[in-house]
């Protein structure tokens, strides 16, 4: 995440009282869900121009149809997604102004969304804000009241080519848009680092090289005999920290190893205090971590519930990336790694098991899927990638692919000149269920969809939203299943993708440029669904058990 400190100046008496000083954070990737007829948006005006540190790169939506004014010529809203890359506590934001001033953002609407949610459903904060007067300085705007949000929507209402002689108007764009952490993020390496478990390192390449902040020195085993290090012969390797003085964690920063399929990917995490007596959790796993990102520039972030008076800290690294890779693995490695104060984001909700029919379980399909807009589905141009493959199929067997057109290189980072896909799925009617099924993407390894958020809906009422990964891309006859808590009943379900794997298998030339899958289908308990007479009921809410919302796993 780019950071930026700087003292803020009031813009005007008008605008809401924002603190002296600020420290103000730029979100790590900009989404836009939606344009004027979903149109692409040009290559000068991108969207990751709206949130990058830089006033003199624009974001700003086309010319939708020639008319004067943007907002009344029936034009639908645009909105956009901030990602801030983890939690962060904020308390106010800063605008800078379009230079054409009749195309300024003047009206819009912030909706605040925790990271384990993705930013579909219900947010925890909505503000509504309208500018008082246009500049190209920064307006600074202070929040009702702080929230700690990963995700920040802004659905963009007005722009100032309706209100005085500013002209203009036909589009609607920033400068920049960037926000207040008031959480102070803190660094804290180890005092001391060793290999305790699992063999011996590489001579040069000791467990120290892990605290020098230098990718290029790094930690190491030794290699295995057997071509794979995790073949059930050698022990899980352990790494031990220890500070002079207790600290207070919440986060771990994890730079993998130089060569991917040697690099650690799967740890977990023990804690100490300075008698040497282990720290209780709550609960152990989400002190368990997966690397879904292999990325030698971004090292992975992980967050978990504050570990108080921490003196030592082991790691047990139980997989390395061979099994994602081809070739290699014979040996165990991790670059830099450091600790935090992070404020805790809890992880997605991972896939309950592969390619394993879930016993006494009916597979279900959606009656229909759509897009939010069809200028991004390839299939619209190519039928052997058309959308309604997703919903094609019978029981176990998808009924083909599915993709959006190319979007750069990496379809989440590099252009985002496209809307980002919104995928829609109904029913005929509420259907109770008891979990889910997704199918992965063919050859280009890079295309398949990793992450992603499901919202289910019965009517207008959401009855389940969460944030779902898989540790490993998938091919098109594969397929993770995911299993609810509790059964809801719904009529539509709203995925919107937030990754692929490109960066997970850094495969140049393996796809990345788009995002595809093969199919979503439900599981369905025939023991559990009601006879018609009790659907009534249920409607009626008689029977609001099923209607839960599904607790992460």
């Amino acid at each position: 995440m780019r950071i930026h400190s700087l003292m803020l100046t009031l813009a005007s008496a008008a605008v809401l009282c924002a603190p002296v000083s600020a420290e103000l954070i730029t979100a790590e990737r900009v989404l836009t869900l939606q344009t004027h007829g979903g149109t692409s948006i040009d290559n000068n005006y991108k969207n990751n121009n709206a949130s990058d540190g830089n006033v003199d790169s624009l974001w700003c939506t086309l010319n939708p149809n020639g008319g004067n004014n943007y907002y009344l010529n029936g034009s639908v809203n645009p909105v956009m997604v901030f990602d801030l890359g983890t939690n962060q506590t904020l308390d106010a934001l800063s605008v800078w102004g379009y230079p054409y001033s009749g195309n300024s953002l003047q009206k819009f609407t912030l909706s605040f969304y925790d990271g384990s949610q993705g930013f579909d459903g219900t947010p925890i904060a909505v503000q509504n804000v309208t500018l008082e007067e246009w500049t190209q300085n920064a307006t600074n705007i202070a929040l009702t009241a702080p929230v700690t949000a990963q995700y920040v929507k802004m659905e963009v209402t007005g722009n100032f080519g309706q209100t005085g002689n500013y002209g203009g108007g036909d589009r609607v764009g920033i400068a920049d848009i960037q926000f207040n952490r008031t959480n102070t993020i803190e660094t804290y390496i180890p005092d001391s680092a060793a290999q305790t478990g699992g063999g011996n390192s590489i001579n040069g390449m000791d467990a120290s090289k892990l605290l020098d902040n230098n990718q290029d020195t790094q930690w190491c085993t030794n290699n295995s005999a057997n071509p794979d290090f995790y073949n059930g012969v050698n022990a899980d390797p352990e790494l031990t920290f220890t500070f002079n003085e207790a600290k207070n964690l919440s986060s771990i920063t994890v730079r993998p190893y130089g060569v991917a399929e040697n690099s650690g990917k799967d740890f977990t995490l023990k804690f100490y205090d300075a008698a040497g007596n282990q720290i209780a959790v709550e609960d152990e796993s989400l002190y368990s971590f997966k690397m879904t990102t292999y990325t030698r520039s971004a090292p992975s972030l992980f967050t978990f519930p504050e570990v108080k008076g921490a003196a030592k800290v082991v790691m047990t690294i139980t997989d390395n990336f061979a099994s994602d890779h081809q070739g290699g693995g014979d040996r165990v490695g991790f670059g830099d790694i450091s600790f935090g104060n992070h404020v805790y984001t809890p992880g997605p909700t991972w896939q309950t098991s592969y390619n394993t029919p879930m016993e006494g379980l009916n597979v279900i399909r959606p009656t229909g899927v759509s897009i939010n807009h069809t200028n991004i589905d390839y299939g619209q141009s190519n039928a052997q990638f058309r959308l309604t493959n997703l919903i094609a199929g019978t029981g176990y067997t998808p009924g083909g692919e599915w993709c959006t057109v190319q979007n750069g290189s990496d379809f989440f980072s590099t252009d985002t000149t496209n809307v980002s896909p919104v995928l829609t799925f109904t029913n005929d009617e509420a259907e109770l269920v008891d979990g889910f099924l997704y199918w992965g993407y063919g050859d280009d390894a890079g295309n398949g969809m990793t992450a992603f958020t499901l919202s289910l809906y019965d009517g207008e009422e959401l009855v389940l939203s969460d944030y779902y990964r898989v540790d490993e891309a998938i091919g098109t006859n594969d397929y993770a299943s995911f299993m609810f808590d509790e059964s809801v009943a719904f009529d539509t379900a709203i995925l919107t993708p937030l990754d692929n794997a490109f960066n997970y298998f850094d495969y140049a030339g393996h796809g990345g440029d788009r995002l595809g899958f093969s199919g979503l289908a439900f599981y369905q308990d025939p023991q559990k669904v009601p006879e018609p007479a009790a659907w009534a009921l249920l409607i009626l809410g008689s029977f609001g058990i099923y209607r839960l919302r599904g607790k992460k796993k």
